[in-house]
């Protein structure tokens, strides 16, 4: 199966086993027949407008102050990372961004972000970001871009670049659209192996924890983005391990298949 050709694979390693192959095979068929189904396009929202992010912040601040004593710490981490997203925009010094749109022909171009928070697209159009949200960017770069050109069906699409680690066939660093599903980032890297536990899966900044199991469970149940889950450029999906194995190939295989058909159930109700 070829993957979304948005996806750019940085750096990646493989070691596979014949039960490996197996499960990647039967990921990426049953993907396949998905995205099929639903044209291969993401859910709408699937990037947070500023309106939607403030009242996350607000909701995960309520629920520092007044949630119980186990989660007060996470929620207060959450609303942190939300109201510092909100102030500093999501546009770093060398994100990069694909830019289409048609005038006398098609036109696209990959740019990245430069220093000062800008980006240059071609014919020397400087285009500001600092403090612009992924969701906000294809109004600030439209308006730019028709100041010089006439150009119609202008689409923006932020790129991050996130580790997808632990339990998957090809671990590695990739540069995937903002607004892919976790679940559709965990297949670009070849999938869950035969000793994946997705349930146990986390996300980790500066190597730290930033998104516990449960919240990330959550959010590959829910279908969430990975803009909607607010990772950032260099955070890491760790894909968990199971703590017990089976003595045979066969049972080994059985656990990875359960962890493949909940992520496809998730994704055909998203």
């Amino acid at each position: 199966m070829r993957l979304p050709s948005c996806l750019q694979s940085l750096s990646s390693t493989s070691s596979r086993s014949v039960s490996g192959w197996f499960v990647v095979i039967v990921f990426g068929t049953l993907l396949a027949g998905i995205s099929s189904e639903s044209g291969g396009q993401s859910p709408a929202g699937s990037l947070l407008s500023r309106d939607e992010l403030t009242a996350a912040a607000n909701r995960a601040g309520v629920a520092a102050a007044t949630g119980d004593q186990a989660n007060r710490t996470e929620n207060a981490m959450l609303a942190a990372a939300i109201r510092q997203r909100l102030t500093d925009g999501d546009m770093h010094v060398g994100d990069r961004v694909v830019v289409t749109f048609i005038s006398d022909a098609v036109h696209r171009d990959t740019v990245a972000v430069r220093s000062g928070l800008t980006l240059e697209l071609p014919g020397s159009i400087v285009v500001p970001v600092a403090g612009v949200l992924r969701s906000e960017l294809r109004d600030r770069v439209s308006t730019e871009l028709l100041k010089y050109v006439k150009a119609q069906q202008i689409v923006v699409t932020p790129l991050v670049r996130v580790g997808v680690l632990g339990a998957v066939g090809r671990p590695g660093y990739f540069a995937f659209a903002s607004d892919l599903p976790l679940t559709d980032a965990i297949m670009g890297a070849g999938g869950p192996t035969a000793t994946a536990d997705v349930g146990r899966s986390m996300v980790r900044r500066r190597n730290q924890e930033f998104r516990s199991t449960g919240e990330t469970s959550r959010a590959i149940a829910n279908g969430l983005t990975l803009d909607q889950f607010g990772l950032d450029a260099g955070d890491e999906i760790v894909v968990g391990q199971r703590r017990e194995f089976g003595a045979s190939t066969i049972i080994a295989m059985t656990g990875a298949l359960a962890s493949i058909l909940a992520l496809v159930v998730t994704m055909n109700h998203r």
